[in-house]
Parts: C-alpha cells; sequence; structure tokens
C-alpha cells in the first residue's frame, strides 16, 4: 500500500500531526486547516502499520462526519485487505457498550432510547403525578435543568439569593423519580448513554480494562465541545498507554450553553503531561481578508492558545460592513446584493448564505427574498421525526421492542381509537401500578379489572395481542419493512389519518411521510450484516438527535444560525444583526468570550465575500428601540473593511456601493 503519496500531499504540520502517533497528541485545527483530511490520514496511515483495525478508535459529533472519514480513511487503503476502523459517534460507541454490558448497571439489554419529545412525555407525566399546582414550568426547562445535573454542570442560581428558586425546587423534586420511572421502563435518554457508560467504568474495572485492551489507538475529532463526562469517559479509556491524540479548536468553542466544557481543550497539555501541541494555522477556504477580519476579532479572547489563520489564496475582497435604517431596510438590502451577485457576477444562489443569530430573526429576510422571487432554504424547520405520525408509528415499533416502555405504549393505546379513552386508560395504569406490572400486562390482564366495561377489556386484550404478535414476527429479524406495513395496514391508520385531517392534501403528505419510515426501515435491512429492530429505532434515535445538518439539501440562498453553521462553507456570507444585544446577546450571561467566537465562527464560513449587516434601530414589543453596533465590529481591523452607509453622517457613500444601489434601481425599474 502505498499511504506516501498521501502524506507527501499533506502541509509540514499536517504531517507531523499524522506521523506522530505514540502519546498524547493536541492538534489545534483553525478554521478550514484541513482537519479532516489529517484525521483520516492519521488513521490510514495508523492501519499501514499493521495495527489492527479493531485497534484503531476515532471519535467524533455526527454521523456524517464518522461516515466520511471512515470512508475517506478506506479510499487509502484501496486494494489492501484491511478492515475498516471503528469511527463512531461518542453517543453511538457508549450505546454499542452498553447495548452489550447495561445488564451490569441494572438494566435489560434491550432498552429502548427516548428522545425529547418522549422525555417531555414523561415530565408530564411525573408532574402530573406529585399533584404539582403550578403550572408555569415548561417540561423543557425542567429536562434542561435535569441534562445540566447529569452532565455534572452546576445548576445556575440568582446571584442576588442563596435559596433557590422555584423551578429548582421542583427539578430536584422531579430528578430522582425521573431516574427511577426511565429505569422502570427500560429507557435511556441521550445523557444516560455517556453517563452510564462512565458509571459501567467506574464501577467495573474489568469491563474497563477490556475495553482499554481494545482500543489502543484513540483519536477525538470537535475536542472543544466535549462535555466533562466525555472527557471523564476519552480519559479512562486512554488509560496507561495515553495514545490519544485529540483534534479542535478553542477559538470555536460555542456549545457552553449545551454542557461543553472549553476547560477540556485548554487544559490538556496539564491533564496529559507530554503532549506534542501541533497548530494547523494555513487555512484553504478563505481570502486572506475574511483571516485579517477573524483574527482580529478572535484575538481579544483571554482563555485561548495562540495561532492566527493564514493563507495563500491572496487578499481577495475587502470585508463590507452595511448600516441599514432598520430590519426592513437590512433584509432589502442583502436581497438587492443578492440579486446583483447573481446578475453581475453569476454567483449561484446555492453558493449564498445569510447567518443569523437564531431563526426568529430569518422573517424579514424570507419576505424580502420572496418578493424578489430569489429561492431560498430555512435550516432548522421541523424535524422529519418530529411528525405526528412519525412518532405515533415509531412508538408502536418501539413498545414492540421493549415491552416495558409504557410510555410508548400510552401514546398509541388509542391511536387508532379503539375506545380506550382517559378513564379506561386511567383504570389501566392504575392497575398496573396495583398489581407492579407492566401497562402492557396490564391489557392481557384487563379481565381482571372489574370497574371496565367488556367491550373496553377486550379491546385491552386485543390491542396485547396485537402487539405481542408483532413482537414475535419483528424478532425472527426477517421482511421486517413488510411487517411494518402489514402492522399500519392492520391497525387502519390511513383511515385515521383521513378522519384526522380531513384536508385530501394533508392527508397525502402525512402518508408519504410514514412510507418514507417503511422505506427506511427496508433500507435498513439492506445495508446491515445482522439487523435487528433494536439497531433500526437506535439509528433512528441517535439521527434525529446527531443529524441537525446532514448532506447539503439546501435549494437557493441558505438562511440559518450562527450555531447551525459551524462545519459548512458558502462563497459568499452574510452575517445580519451584529449589534449589542443579539451579539454579545443580552442573556450570554455575561460571557463574551463565546459570543466572540461565535462571530469568528460565522466569519469564517466566508470563502469569497463577507458581508456584515448591522440597523440603527429594530422594533422591540411593537416600539422602533435605537440599535448600537456591535463591540466586535470595532475589533475587525481598519485595513481589511469597508463600510457602507446611506445617511450623511456617514460621509460620501462608497462609489461600489453607488453603483450598486444604481443597477439595483434600475432592475427595479424593469421589474426584475
Amino acid at each position: 500500500m502505498d499511504i506516501t503519496k498521501y502524506i507527501s500531499r499533506l502541509n509540514p504540520r499536517q504531517r507531523e500531526a499524522v506521523l506522530h502517533t505514540e502519546g498524547p497528541l493536541l492538534v489545534l485545527a483553525g478554521a478550514g486547516s484541513g482537519k479532516t483530511r489529517v484525521i483520516t490520514t492519521r488513521v490510514a496511515y495508523l492501519l499501514s502499520q499493521g495495527i489492527p483495525s479493531g485497534s484503531v478508535l476515532a471519535v467524533t459529533f455526527t454521523n456524517k462526519a464518522a461516515r466520511e472519514m471512515r470512508e475517506r480513511a478506506m479510499q487509502m487503503l484501496e486494494g489492501c485487505n484491511i478492515k475498516p476502523p471503528i469511527i463512531s459517534t461518542f453517543h453511538a460507541l457508549c450505546m454499542n457498550i452498553l447495548r452489550r454490558e447495561i445488564d451490569k448497571l441494572g438494566y435489560r439489554k434491550d432498552f429502548t432510547i427516548y428522545d425529547t419529545s418522549d422525555q417531555h412525555s414523561l415530565i408530564r407525566n411525573l408532574l402530573a403525578e406529585i399533584k404539582y399546582e403550578d403550572r408555569s414550568f415548561r417540561p423543557e426547562s425542567i429536562l434542561e435543568r435535569i441534562s445540566l445535573a447529569k452532565n455534572e454542570m452546576p445548576l445556575p442560581r440568582s446571584a442576588q439569593k442563596d435559596e433557590p428558586d422555584a423551578l429548582e425546587v421542583i427539578s430536584d423534586a422531579v430528578y430522582p423519580k425521573y431516574c427511577e420511572a426511565m429505569q422502570n421502563l427500560n429507557a435511556v435518554d441521550f445523557d444516560d448513554l455517556l453517563l452510564l457508560t462512565l458509571q459501567l467504568f467506574r464501577d467495573h474495572p474489568e469491563v474497563l480494562a477490556q475495553y482499554q485492551e481494545r482500543f489502543q489507538y484513540l483519536m477525538v475529532d470537535e475536542y472543544q465541545d466535549t462535555n466533562r463526562v466525555q472527557y471523564q469517559v476519552v480519559r479512562l479509556l486512554a488509560g496507561q498507554r495515553k495514545n490519544l491524540c485529540v483534534v479542535g479548536d478553542d477559538d470555536q468553542s460555542i456549545y457552553g450553553w449545551r454542557g461543553a466544557n472549553l476547560g477540556n481543550i485548554l487544559d490538556f497539555e496539564h491533564d496529559f503531561p507530554g503532549t506534542v501541541v501541533v497548530r494547523l494555522e494555513q487555512n484553504y477556504r478563505s481570502f486572506g481578508n475574511i483571516l485579517h477580519a477573524a483574527n482580529g476579532v478572535i484575538k481579544n479572547n483571554k482563555k485561548r492558545m495562540e495561532k492566527a489563520l493564514w493563507s495563500e489564496k491572496g487578499e481577495g475582497p475587502k470585508v463590507n460592513i452595511f448600516r441599514a435604517e432598520d430590519t426592513d431596510d437590512e433584509a432589502q438590502w442583502v436581497a438587492d446584493r443578492i440579486e446583483l451577485l447573481k446578475f453581475e457576477k453569476n454567483i449561484p444562489y446555492d453558493d449564498i448564505a445569510i447567518i443569523y443569530r437564531a431563526n426568529l430573526f430569518s422573517r424579514p429576510f424570507e419576505e424580502a427574498l420572496r418578493r424578489k422571487r430569489i429561492p431560498y432554504t430555512v435550516v432548522g424547520g421541523t424535524s422529519y421525526f418530529d411528525h405526528r405520525e412519525i412518532k405515533d408509528l415509531a412508538c408502536y415499533l418501539k413498545i414492540c421492542a421493549n415491552q416495558r416502555d409504557d410510555l410508548s405504549l400510552l401514546r398509541v393505546m388509542n391511536v387508532p381509537k379503539r375506545g380506550l379513552g382517559p378513564a379506561a386508560l386511567g383504570r389501566l395504569v392504575a392497575f398496573a401500578r396495583e398489581q407492579k406490572t407492566t401497562l402492557l400486562n396490564a391489557c392481557r390482564r384487563a379481565g381482571e379489572i372489574e370497574d371496565l366495561a367488556e367491550r373496553i377489556r377486550q379491546n385491552a386484550i386485543d390491542l396485547a395481542n396485537l402487539i405481542d404478535r408483532y413482537s414475535a414476527q419483528f424478532s425472527m429479524q426477517k421482511d421486517m419493512g413488510m411487517v411494518f406495513r402489514a402492522l399500519i395496514e392492520e391497525i387502519n391508520y390511513r383511515e385515521y389519518l383521513h378522519d384526522l385531517h380531513k384536508n385530501p392534501q394533508t392527508v397525502i403528505k402525512r402518508i408519504e411521510g410514514y412510507e418514507d419510515f417503511i422505506s427506511s426501515l427496508g433500507y435498513y435491512e439492506k445495508t446491515e450484516q445482522a439487523p435487528t429492530l433494536h439497531g433500526f429505532l437506535e439509528s433512528l434515535a441517535l439521527t434525529d438527535m446527531l443529524e441537525q445538518k446532514e448532506e447539503k439539501t439546501t435549494f437557493g440562498v441558505t438562511l440559518i444560525s450562527f450555531h447551525s453553521s459551524k462545519g459548512l462553507e458558502f462563497p459568499v456570507v452574510f452575517i445580519a444583526g451584529v449589534e449589542e444585544d443579539i451579539l454579545p446577546h443580552r442573556k450570554s450571561g455575561g460571557d463574551i468570550e463565546e459570543e466572540r467566537r461565535l462571530f469568528y465562527v460565522g466569519i469564517t464560513r466566508a470563502m469569497h465575500e463577507l458581508y456584515i449587516t448591522h440597523t440603527t434601530h429594530r422594533i422591540k414589543y411593537g416600539k422602533a428601540t435605537p440599535s448600537t453596533p456591535s463591540r466586535f465590529l470595532e475589533e475587525i481591523p481598519e485595513a481589511v473593511a469597508r463600510k457602507i452607509g446611506r445617511f450623511a453622517d456617514d460621509g460620501p457613500e462608497d462609489p461600489e456601493a453607488a453603483a450598486d444601489r444604481f443597477f439595483a434601481n434600475i432592475q427595479k425599474m424593469l421589474g426584475k
């Protein structure tokens, strides 16, 4: 195998990172510096040195990244009789470990993974159980507190009070009941996948030793995004060998609000003595002026490791900073400029992105683009998995896979309607608790419940028989797609959709949705060597959580938030609303450095041209409120910026901006 030709294509710093294989290694990979090439070449190089595939573990954060790395590494080893290495997401890795070992923690191996919607339902049930009167707390808020506690994050308390607030009190009351209920349901959430793996390693050293012996070379991508639990799992797996390579960029750490710990990457040298640090600073994405702007901003952060991006692509156009009168003016100017870019430079709409703080800022841009008939896609809409029909049918699959999953059964007991209304459900649930059994078993034994009508008893028994029959068929692991279709037809789900929606077009869309769902099960069967219903549900759960930005399927201009844009790149980028109280956000909790990193991520998405906009006032609470340009704009070096304005106090308008306005007015007059 000739791995040397791939290594020879790397720059000196990339090559150093690939060839250092023994002992701890920290690769500081700046934006656009080719980190994926480094990781995949390093994996291929390790395998080329005779290291068994099963001994090499690379961990990242999305299924897309894991798949891409695996494919690239195997392309480099084409023609060699080498099995693929283990390249996985954190959650998939932990799920596979728990599927083998979770019985040591008191769970059954056929556990179910609960998504956010399932968790919300459970918390609502628990609140009803403890008869908490205050309905103002949303399940999401309580779940957020529980997640912080699970990930060993301190619960935020008011600086003015020593006493816990009401939300903390109710969260503390729900937390132990939530954990107990999850174990009774034989279910885990996404935090549990990590936390239970850590508990397994800590409580069962013999299991840890087994995995330490198996994974002798570890690599972790996007290390700046790891939380405390992930850090501890990685540190335990590294063991005494400490053949651990982490790749990341502290300047792109933007997920502190969901538990990412910047200290993991900043303290790596301290935690792993003898660490070799390699800085990847050559950027292959952007022109020089964009990088100068990014460097000028990020250097103001104190908690960072020194590095500066540079490029051989040339300086390119200056960064344009436009001051608009208001939100509508800002959106209209952006739409005008996009039209000009298409008209004058023939830049495809697909090459353009508008980045903003959150999706709530998308409305004026959508309206302005629609007026000009410019196609666009808003990234971050409703997940496919959040549609009602998918949730319903997924719950049927979940109860077939895990008959202790009372929550999934509760959702579908009367879907489609089978006479098991609230009163009947309440009695069945009460019987299950009295008998300390599952809700499905209560349905089987409905004949023993005296205060149920005979028709209701029979309906409950029929439902239990239905689940038992299809559980047995799915367990045969043969033609699961056909079994799924038979289940849907037997419960008359299509008729249920017709009764529910009335509108024929809506019904057609819903039917198309569940047909895709059936097809996905069939596709899973064909592509997996040992397909199981559990495996399919796991792939669904992990995809739902992790695939925030899968393969680019957008059409036209991309409208996207800062957080969702990370990892993407566009030839032309507009960053909108760069004002105080938006960036940095007024609710940032004083963490200005993470807000600055967010702006840095936005800037470094641009390849060729970058436009930054802000307004003189915005409508807030129905009133025009003056806006202040973000302090971050002052950090962009004057030499690389070109300010554009439409107001007298801005001085003479830039000639290019004036030309833009002229052409835009001509196009308006022509009706284009």
